[in-house]
């Protein structure tokens, strides 16, 4: 065809569709579009098939902007975008989803549990790639097409011509098997390859079109129907595409029921078997050359799935698989991704039913004898994990930098492990004493070999020991904790019950197992630094450090006795405690009296009294060395002997002399006679110079007022308040016993049926809080004056934390209890007992004025009988400043209970002291 006929026939081809269109255009650029129809489909396509100079034409002619037709063929193209968009066929199951809870038809519920146990389900494997819920019967169309691929009735081919003019046309393959081309003419196309297709296209175009040239694709595919029947999620006919294989024909129909066989899926065409699908191979490698393509009227037939076997344990992933053919177990741990790092496969359990019973067997899957030991359905293959100890290493703890495991190597010693004092040692660390712990022979006994710390990091022969593979490096702190001292030699006594055992058995296993793996967690673990700035307040006061009390109680924070003796032997000792020595002893030694860490410690090999000393932190200021005390207790064959041993301890520390120990031996070190700790006692308030005062054993209170410089001009001593910390302790228990003796006297009123159960049990709670709520001061009552002015004859001997509050005088009186207004007033001489009660509105109804009595400045107390006289031991005193008056209740309203008086009153005498200590 030459240029001018080409001409010719696209003038032709505009002058008829010009009326069509003409109603489009008006609609399409139209101000008042929405008033007009939509235009169809076809008009559309026969608007873009327009050359783009006829389209602007027309848009000109109709008084349109021609910009405007790039907005419409956009939007065109972004409609024709979303139209060939894939519509979502398949959407997620109702329910839970899950493929795997069903049991199966082959196994029991005994072995489904079986397969069930561990710490998560086994579920079978593969069933969740296909599961899905089918949402329409929409054909999957838009996919790759194969060169391969047969074109047929149906299927829609766009064709781009190039040249002159662009022109696009696309063409359905009609019921003939053929399309028409304009200016072509008519081809036969059905039954080519998509490849045959479009070479002869381009043929016929470039043949009759001089200077055109085509671009073939496929549109629209065919749709065909095929069915899926058998163990699928949702059988029946389904309409796809006419390139679907059977993998996406199963995604479709939503994937398979919960008893589907996934080894054998089958293509049936013409009641015949054309494929067999393994989707194994799909899922485990990859390997989709039986998923074959489907053709209309084909028919996938999902069977029941045949036996299975379970692989859990050290897999990556764990589940129950389909056999098919005679798998073996290298192949069931290939289905599971095979083994983990961690697995241990020289001892798999294979778990199988034989004749009704359930056997078990130990395979060695590095051997090719198991691994192809053939696999029948119902059996579980267990693979193992690897022992958690370690072998050829050396673990490390306590107050060290690093602790953990470091690799053993032979010839090692301690100083290659722990190299520097300051860089590998906490700050708190013991440098005296540190263990080796050791474990020999097939029942793993334990021997604990000492050493000092700073002579073997210093590379000293004796101390710096050779170490041995698995042994454990003890390294303690030199800070003990003074709650739960660790007990007597008596707990780790062949006589020691079983119970006993027991219960602290379970709670000392999970700090063992802390000791043992390595995961003992503290926050000086990082560091070899001691506290910094930020944590100032945790570091002991210098006075405690110089003193014998800190020896005794030590001040410090609970991490730096985290790795105290008491909390590192623990696990030790219980290891040990078992155990027995060549004479029959328990391998345990102690020692008491003048040392830093009194207490039960581990008899170590070639153990000595100078190594128990070490061990026990060395002696305190106040030890006796010249003299100490051995009891050994020799167990013979029918009785049991104890001996008393004297050594000189001055000796053993020089290592003059060498003291072998045994077991049960207990070191007793003795004080030097008429040694005493350091006391203190402390003045408050009016004195000259106030403070706390060390003191010498029998000193007085004369003395120290001496020593402080004695009072001012403004101390009230008539209002002294003298406390000791063993009174507080005395008066704590006093009120402990009345707590519980006004409990008792309760329940029994409220049994009897005496009175008003519910009054009286209000009244108890109320009273017990205030009693339990009341401090308990500890308070000394003496006439403060009187005793400093007889020269000593009536002094008081002072005690360690004794405290003396001496207040400013005072003008003011008090008065408390049941009374209308409790409060306090200016003294006044004048007035009586009866003008303050007045004065504060005189007494409740439940007031016992038969009772009061007068608390003086000084704690003495005495009773009020009606205004006529005074009685009590001041002898006749009237009131002065600083004392109170006390109203107490009525033990009648109370059920008579005669304990109510005894807690009233301790209530007011405290609340008096404190008052008066607090003013100071």
């Amino acid at each position: 065809m030459n240029k001018n006929a080409l001409n010719a026939t696209q003038l032709s081809v505009s002058t008829v569709l010009f009326a069509a269109v003409f109603a489009l255009v008006t609609s399409l650029f139209s101000v008042n579009a929405a008033a007009q129809a939509m235009p169809s489909q076809e008009q559309l396509e026969q608007l873009q098939s327009l050359p783009r100079a006829q389209q602007e034409a027309l848009a000109r002619q109709y008084g349109i902007d021609p910009s405007a037709i790039d907005e419409f063929n956009a939007a065109q193209r972004d409609g024709d975008a979303s139209a060939k968009q894939e519509v979502n066929v398949v959407g997620e199951r109702s329910g839970n989803g899950d493929t795997g809870q069903t049991s199966s038809s082959f196994m029991s519920a005994d072995l489904q549990n079986e397969f069930n146990r561990g710490r998560s389900e086994l579920k079978p494997f593969g069933y969740d790639i296909f599961s899905g819920e089918p949402d329409t019967f929409a054909p999957v169309a838009h996919a790759p097409i194969p060169a391969n691929y047969l074109i047929s009735v149906g299927d829609v081919i766009h064709v781009e011509m190039f040249g002159k003019q662009d022109e696009s046309f696309k063409l359905t393959v009609n019921r003939d098997g053929s399309i028409v081309l304009p200016d072509v003419g008519e081809m036969k196309v059905a039954g080519m390859t998509y490849s045959l297709m479009q070479e002869m296209i381009h043929h016929e175009v470039q043949e009759r079109l001089i200077g055109y040239k085509a671009a073939v694709t496929m549109g629209e595919l065919r749709s065909i129907q095929v069915f899926i029947v058998g163990e699928a999620y949702k059988p029946g006919a389904y309409t796809v595409s006419s390139l679907a294989t059977i993998s996406q024909a199963l995604y479709v129909a939503g994937g398979v029921s919960d008893i589907a066989s996934l080894r054998s899926v089958r293509l049936m065409r013409g009641g015949k078997v054309a494929s067999e699908f393994d989707l194994y191979d799909l899922l485990l490698q990859g390997d989709a050359s039986a998923d074959k393509i489907l053709k209309s009227g084909d028919v996938i037939f999902i069977p029941a799935r045949g036996d299975m076997v379970a692989v859990k344990g050290e897999v990556k992933r764990p589940a129950l698989y389909e056999l098919k053919g005679d798998e073996t177990l290298e192949g069931a741990l290939e289905f599971a991704g095979g083994a983990t790092d961690s697995a241990y496969l020289s001892s798999a359990e294979l778990r199988r039913i034989v004749k009704g019973k359930r056997l078990v067997s130990t395979v060695d899957l590095t051997t090719e004898q198991d691994l192809n030991r053939e696999l029948n359905g119902g059996d579980a293959l267990t693979i193992r994990q690897v022992s958690q100890e370690l072998d050829n290493s050396l673990m490390v703890v306590g107050a060290v930098t690093r602790p953990g495991y470091y690799e053993w190597q032979n010839g090692m010693r301690i100083n290659d492990i722990l190299r520097d004092v300051r860089h590998d040692l906490l700050e708190q660390a013991d440098l005296g004493y540190g263990l080796v712990v050791r474990e020999e022979g097939p029942r793993r006994d334990v021997k604990i070999l000492q050493f000092d710390v700073a002579d073997a990091i210093n590379g000293v022969e004796d101390e710096n020991l050779r170490l041995n593979e698995r042994d454990q490096l003890v390294v303690f702190s030199r800070f003990e904790t003074k709650a739960e001292e660790r007990d007597n030699l008596s707990r780790y006594t062949l006589s020691e019950q079983e119970r006993e055992y027991q219960q602290r058995q379970r709670q000392l296993d999970a700090y063992r197992d802390a000791y043992l793996n390595d995961v003992v967690n503290t926050k000086l673990a990082g560091s070899s630094e001691s506290p910094d700035a930020e944590n100032e307040d945790k570091i002991v006061p210098l006075r405690e450090l110089f003193t014998e009390k800190q020896e005794e109680e030590p001040t410090v924070k609970k991490e730096l006795a985290m790795y105290s003796r008491q909390n590192l032997l623990e696990p030790i000792m219980q290891r040990i405690q078992r155990q027995r020595t060549a004479t029959g002893t328990a391998p345990f030694v102690s020692v008491a009296g003048e040392v830093m860490h009194p207490g039960i410690y581990p008899l170590v090999e070639n153990a000595t009294a100078e190594k128990l000393l070490a061990a026990a932190g060395g002696l305190k200021n106040g030890a006796y060395t010249e003299q100490a005390e051995i009891t050994r207790w020799a167990i013979g064959k029918e009785t049991a002997n104890t001996d008393y041993l004297k050594i000189n301890l001055a000796e053993v520390i020089n290592g003059e002399v060498n003291v072998p120990l045994q077991g049960r031996d207990r070191l007793n070190v003795l004080s030097i006679p008429e040694w005493q700790n350091t006391y203190e006692v402390t003045l408050r308030g009016e004195v000259r110079f106030p403070g706390t005062y060390a003191i010498k054993r029998g000193e007085t209170l004369t003395d120290v007022v001496k020593r402080a410089g004695g009072f001012t001009d403004h101390a009230f001593l008539e209002g002294a308040v003298f406390t000791r910390e063993e009174l507080q302790e005395q008066e704590q228990k006093r009120k402990e016993m009345l707590a519980q003796e006004l409990q008792r006297e309760i329940a029994s009123n409220m049994i009897t049926g005496t009175g008003d159960a519910n009054q009286s049990y209000d009244q108890m709670r109320t009273l017990l809080a205030d009693l339990m709520s009341t401090p308990t001061v500890g308070r000394l009552i003496m006439d403060l004056p009187k005793v400093l002015s007889m020269n000593g004859n009536r002094d008081v001997q002072l005690k360690d934390g004794d405290t003396l509050h001496v207040p400013s005088r005072s003008d003011s009186i008090s008065i408390m209890g049941e009374v209308q207004m409790a409060t306090s007033y200016r003294f006044d001489p004048e007035l009586t007992v009866d003008d303050y009660l007045s004065r504060s509105g005189g007494a409740k109804e439940k007031a016992d004025t038969d009772r009061i009595y007068i608390v003086k400045a000084n704690g003495a107390i005495e009773p009020y009988k009606g205004g006529s006289s005074w009685f009590g031991f001041g002898g006749g005193t009237d009131l002065g400043p600083g004392d109170a008056i006390v109203v107490p209740l009525d033990t009648t309203y109370s059920e008579n209970l005669e304990l109510w008086s005894q807690i009233t009153n301790i209530i007011y005498n405290s609340a008096v002291a404190v008052a008066a200590i607090s003013g100071i």
